[in-house]
């Protein structure tokens, strides 16, 4: 396991909904899998998800309820090529903060909705298979939005001061915020125009290859609906 917790429950996860309907890609095998609820730690409520299937997991959907409540589940998306982590393979865990309203008892179910597997397989409720791959577009869009805005400053030859007021007009993406924080943290680059250049072209690079792990992992096959 990556990230180590002292477990206070140990709960069996098992995946809700059908296995069959999404694609060509759609897995057949029952992903098995563990989570480990932290009540109580310095970080506040926590569990802990172990991958013990066979292959890697790179996101998944994560419902969270209570035994004691009757309100409708909360979800949650992890995904590690969008959130910029690791990927769960087989026997490795993930420490994440386990999401509550405060007063109200302690959510004691967290279960594994749906996934996407590092080999473009799902599994899991459609629906929810199809909320992760658009996050997945949107954040690829982000980047084709940033990697362009990059090129064309450079190809213009822009200085810092002119990325920096580029970037002031446009609403910040996370793709974006990257470019902007590494310009603002780098402030002598205007009397540096080859320092620039080299900073400009490791955040393109850097960009372009976030965007083709994305392209990579996209799922074959069409998507067809299964309750």
């Amino acid at each position: 396991m990556r990230i180590l917790a002292a477990g206070i429950g140990v709960l069996g996860v098992g995946v809700l909904g059908s296995l069959a309907g999404y694609g060509e890609r759609q897995t057949a095998e029952r992903p098995r899998f563990q989570i480990e609820i932290q009540g109580a730690s310095e970080s506040g409520p926590r569990f802990t998800l172990t991958n013990h299937s066979g292959k890697t997991l790179t996101a998944c959907f994560i419902e969270i309820s209570s035994s004691l409540e009757q309100r409708q589940r909360s979800g949650i998306g992890w995904d590690a090529l969008v959130q910029d982590v690791e990927p769960l393979a087989p026997g490795e865990g993930a420490s994440m903060p386990l999401s509550h309203v405060v007063g109200d008892p302690l959510p004691d179910k967290v279960e594994i909705s749906a996934g996407i597997w590092a080999d473009g397989e799902t599994f899991g409720r459609t629906e929810l298979v199809d909320r992760l791959l658009k996050t997945r577009n949107l954040r690829e869009s982000e980047y084709d939005e940033a990697i362009s805005f990059l090129r064309g400053g450079m190809e213009q030859g822009w200085s810092q001061d002119q990325f920096l007021a580029a970037l002031s007009g446009k609403k910040a993406s996370g793709a974006l915020y990257a470019i902007r924080s590494t310009l603002q943290a780098n402030k002598n680059l205007d009397h540096q125009p080859r320092s620039l250049q080299i900073v400009m072209q490791h955040l393109l690079e850097w960009l372009t290859q976030k965007r083709e792990l994305l392209r990579q992992a996209k799922p074959h096959g069409s998507v067809q609906v299964s309750q």
